[in-house]
């Protein structure tokens, strides 16, 4: 008799235990703001730049304009402008922007006849509002000088058509310009392209005269996506994806001059979702910081459409310039089964990380967040700036940015919405959503 009543009591105990973990909703935030509306759902939401004391907020749309809106210091106001000075074409080239100065520039790239041809708009940056004083650069490099020694059967281009390199966000650091990029020469056998065969290259365009010359700096030759660039007090470091999506590496070199390092693997679990995978990289002052969207735990399921389930997590790890590795790489979205799109600000020892995440189901998600106080040496747990999952709401898109202990955030949010053509058969019928803006003090 008293051994079914421990199990009785047991029972219970057990059932509480297996539940799913429930992530609370982080207190502080103001209530939200609608500032714009996205392309078609979680289509087309915005990118974050810090210019001095202001935020910009670019918005692409369709023909290569965009929307822009700014906020100065934290007025917690926030005013749509009209970028002037930059022609049509470039609103939507990411800017790499002077932080400690006005210069500004957006880059361009095509290649066509087996040629590079590369573009950079100089100017300076007055009030968030004007590009002033533009000029426009050009700089051509053939294929033989990419790829030196290349066979005939390597183009960078499909004759007659045009192609693109993959272009990162560019750096300023003052009369020097940086462009990371990444180059591919694609082998022709007969009719096709053997992709066992092409060249890559992979590196960074600079310039010491702020822009009026360019060279190249070669870093590696291996297949890489998703070039990026930093620069830390003594360092800059270049980041880019291998090995079938799955190899984050990085070279650096120091910002008073030398040669880039042999290319070095900082995980081997980068998610390899054509779909998903991302990673931020931000340097603050002697530090990078990287987060990325993790792969190791990642399960299977029975499906003869979709195998994998893309229940991914966000990882990070940091290396500050004086020391020899990188610290080990924690998860931060532990006990959450699906995270996708992770962002993250950096601000002294405040850093704060971003993502769409599901408690129970990938397709209704809400936004969580994590931060830390001592550099990313230690975190919270997570915590959720949204509650819509539980209503049929869909979150996704945040971007994040800190400026003077103020954690700014926008994120896009709205309801799956289909249309019935006939009895088992629908289409997605997807009107664009609102785009929020929330805020909140850095915790203590």
């Amino acid at each position: 008799m008293k051994s079914i009543l421990n199990l009785l009591v047991c029972v219970p105990i057990l059932l509480i235990g297996c539940g799913k973990q429930v992530v609370p909703l982080g207190q502080g935030w103001a209530l939200p703001t609608e500032v714009a509306h996205s392309k078609d759902g979680l289509v087309g939401g915005v990118d974050l730049y810090k210019w001095q004391n202001t935020i910009m907020v670019l918005q692409e749309l369709d023909g290569g304009s965009a929307k822009c809106f700014t906020m100065a210091g934290n007025s917690n106001t926030w005013r749509e402008v009209k970028l002037v000075g930059i022609p049509h074409g470039y609103l939507w080239a990411y800017p790499a922007i002077d932080q400690t100065g006005d210069k500004v520039f957006f880059e361009q790239g095509y290649m066509e006849n087996d040629q590079l041809v590369m573009k950079a708009l100089v100017g300076r940056l007055t009030d968030g509002t004007a590009v002033r004083d533009a000029t426009e650069i050009q700089w051509i490099t053939d294929k033989n000088t990419l790829f030196e020694k290349a066979p005939p059967n390597i183009r960078l281009n499909d004759p007659g058509k045009r192609n693109w390199p993959s272009l990162g966000v560019g750096l300023i650091n003052g009369s020097d310009f940086y462009i990371p990029y990444r180059l591919v020469g694609e082998a022709w056998i007969g009719n096709g392209i053997s992709g066992d065969d092409s060249l890559f290259n992979n590196g960074v365009f600079c310039s010491s005269d702020s822009g009026k010359v360019w060279r190249c700096e070669k870093i590696s030759d291996l297949e890489a996506w998703l070039p990026s660039l930093c620069q830390t007090k003594d360092y800059f470091y270049y980041l880019a994806v291998k090995n079938a999506q799955c190899d984050l590496w990085f070279s650096r070199k120091p910002v008073q001059g030398g040669s880039w390092s042999e290319p070095t693997v900082i995980t081997a679990n980068f998610c390899n979702s054509a779909l998903y995978w991302q990673y931020i990289a931000v340097a603050g002052n002697d530090t990078i910081h990287v987060c990325w969207l993790d792969r190791r735990h990642e399960k299977k399921r029975f499906s003869l459409e979709d195998s994998r389930r893309n229940n991914f997590e966000v990882a990070y790890c940091h290396r500050k310039d004086t020391e020899n590795g990188w610290t080990k790489d924690v998860i931060l979205s532990k006990g959450l089964p699906y995270s996708y799109s992770p962002t993250m600000s950096v601000e002294g020892n405040k850093v704060i990380i971003v993502w769409t995440g599901s408690e129970n189901d990938d397709r209704l998600t809400d936004i969580f967040y994590v931060t830390s106080k001592d550099g990313g040496e230690t975190w919270t747990k997570p915590l959720k700036v949204t509650n819509g999952a539980k209503d049929g709401l869909i979150a996704g898109k945040p971007q994040v940015m800190l400026l003077n202990g103020v954690i700014h955030l926008f994120y896009i949010q709205g309801k799956r919405e289909s249309q019935e053509l006939s009895s088992g058969l629908t289409k997605l019928n997807q009107e664009p959503w609102p785009i929020y803006y929330t805020q909140r003090p850095f915790p203590d």
